[in-house]
């Protein structure tokens, strides 16, 4: 279900439908997620380093569409959100860096990002 929260939230701050262009496409996050399960596998076609490769590239496409959603999105609201949710989306922002690559936090970031968004009328 990820997969589609990742897509409502570049949905939602974009105002667009279904685009890969701006990301908004729930099959590159199930990308990151089936590369994020191989972390774990044992593969006869690749080896650790591969899989860790393939999970950090995927992760890292995800991360920055996420991240500029976020700093989209922050621009549209910014005057109608408390002070306390603009820290918030900022402190959201300021984790997603390069060496970020926790999936589980990610996971949360988006879901409070679409919660704050979607409270402040932005609708997929």
């Amino acid at each position: 279900m990820e997969a589609m929260e990742y897509e409502y939230l570049l949905r939602r701050v974009y105002d667009t439908g279904r685009s890969y262009e701006n990301g908004a496409d729930a099959d590159i996050y199930r990308s990151m997620e089936t590369a994020y399960n191989n972390l774990t596998t044992k593969s006869l076609f690749s080896d650790q380093d591969q899989r860790e490769y393939d999970f950090r590239t995927k992760f890292s496409k995800v991360r920055i569409h996420v991240d500029d959603a976020i700093a989209f999105g922050l621009k549209q609201i910014k005057y109608k959100a408390t002070l306390e949710e603009v820290k918030k989306i900022e402190a959201m922002s300021g984790t997603l860096t390069y060496k970020f690559f926790d999936k589980e936090k990610l996971d949360k970031i988006i879901d409070e990002a679409n919660e704050i968004f979607q409270a402040h009328g932005l609708e997929a």
